[in-house]
């Protein structure tokens, strides 16, 4: 890496704070396991008393749980406890409605079971007409989260936007059905699960799927009337808030640092080892960071693209081009995953680069892009690449 242009990305992202453009904003990079840029700029939260914002500072990550989540699945696929080609119904015997036979569990992971996004009409209407005729959860499951089993008794039959396997309409109910696969066939809760499987075997001291009252204090904080900040709107209220904190949900609940998250990537970059801990085989690493849907279209939130390129957990960097969504530089076949507030990550297998980007996103476009930096900053940190 060259040093200067390693500054430079740092410079940029202290004047992108400066400026205003955010007011919280946590970076990390690392080139073959090195950390080469590990900073942190502006304040934890809104108010004049606000303390900086420490490198240690607890980021809501929300999508970009997935990864995570996937990483916990494969693992049972692994286990031998978990079949991708096999219906979600023989594992979530409650999913009901047209089609819902042919969804299989590789569906889930790639988005294509047809699901809706949470902000689409088809959504929003089932949910309003279920609660207006008095809908009441069935008595929640001894291990399951309260507000995780309303969000699935919910939307065990909410209605299909697509054919299964026809189009990409990424959707968070498809992670949330993974992880109440991923419960029933383990008998614990996920934030138990990867604590014991990821956490802690690679040193993630500082990731929760259920943030301790003891590290609440850390956790990023939004002001009101900025995106996904109180009081907040559905389907994401107010990502900081300590309910937030407490609920694990499978599609977007872990709370994380940025250098945690480098090391996660970093054990993809290994092909699934970390040090002394083997997550993931390398076979499994390979089928996850692939696109497993070849030329399927996508509908991502607002946006329409006409090849999807996802793989189990992941974005895969193709010649499709997103609006505000990532660089330029980077190699096709890098892979990474965004989140809703702003923040954003990505793995360069051909630079060996792991990067995180965590800032408050203060706007978003009308379309619901996110007008982040982080599509400057990834084409910063990639031409600060010396030699191969």
């Amino acid at each position: 890496m060259l040093p200067e242009r390693v500054a430079y990305a740092r410079d940029l992202c202290a004047r992108w704070v400066e400026e205003g453009h955010t007011p919280t904003l946590a970076v990390c990079v690392a080139r073959r396991g090195v950390i080469v840029l590990h900073e942190a700029f502006g304040v934890l939260g809104p108010g004049p008393d606000s303390p900086p914002l420490e490198r240690d500072a607890l980021f809501p990550i929300c999508s970009l749980t997935k990864p995570i989540t996937a990483t916990l699945v494969m693992q049972l696929v692994e286990d031998g406890l978990l079949g991708l080609n096999r219906p979600a119904k023989d594992y979530l015997p409650e999913i009901c409605g047209d089609g819902t036979d042919e969804i299989l569990v590789h569906h889930l992971l790639t988005h294509t079971s047809g699901y809706p996004f949470q902000i689409d009409p088809p959504w929003l209407e089932h949910e309003a007409k279920k609660r207006q005729a008095g809908f009441e959860a069935p008595p929640c499951p001894e291990g399951q989260d309260p507000v995780v089993h309303q969000w699935l008794s919910l939307f065990w039959d909410v209605p299909r936007v697509a054919p299964v396997g026809e189009v990409m309409v990424y959707s968070s109910q498809n992670y949330e059905l993974l992880g109440e696969i991923a419960r029933r066939l383990t008998g614990r809760g996920i934030e138990a699960r990867a604590r014991e499987r990821i956490f802690d075997p690679l040193g993630m001291k500082d990731s929760y799927y259920v943030v301790p009252e003891s590290a609440s204090h850390r956790v990023v904080q939004r002001a009101p009337g900025i995106p996904f900040g109180p009081p907040g709107s559905p389907p994401l209220t107010d990502i900081g808030s300590r309910e937030w904190q407490q609920t694990p949900y499978a599609m977007g609940g872990v709370f994380s640092t940025p250098s945690d998250m480098a090391v996660f990537g970093q054990m993809f970059l290994n092909r699934g080892r970390y040090g002394d801990a083997r997550i993931l085989s390398p076979a499994t690493v390979t089928t996850m960071t692939r696109d497993q849907i070849p030329g399927i279209g996508a509908h991502f939130v607002l946006q329409v693209a006409g090849c999807a390129s996802w793989g189990y957990g992941w974005q895969v960097t193709s010649p499709t081009k997103w609006k505000y969504f990532d660089g330029s530089l980077q190699p096709l076949g890098s892979f990474g995953h965004p989140g809703a507030g702003g923040v954003n990550y990505w793995i360069d297998r051909d630079h060996e680069l792991v990067g995180a980007y965590f800032e408050v996103t203060t706007r978003l476009s009308p379309d619901y892009n996110l007008l982040w930096n982080f599509d400057l900053f990834q084409n910063a940190i990639t031409a600060a690449v010396d030699s191969s």
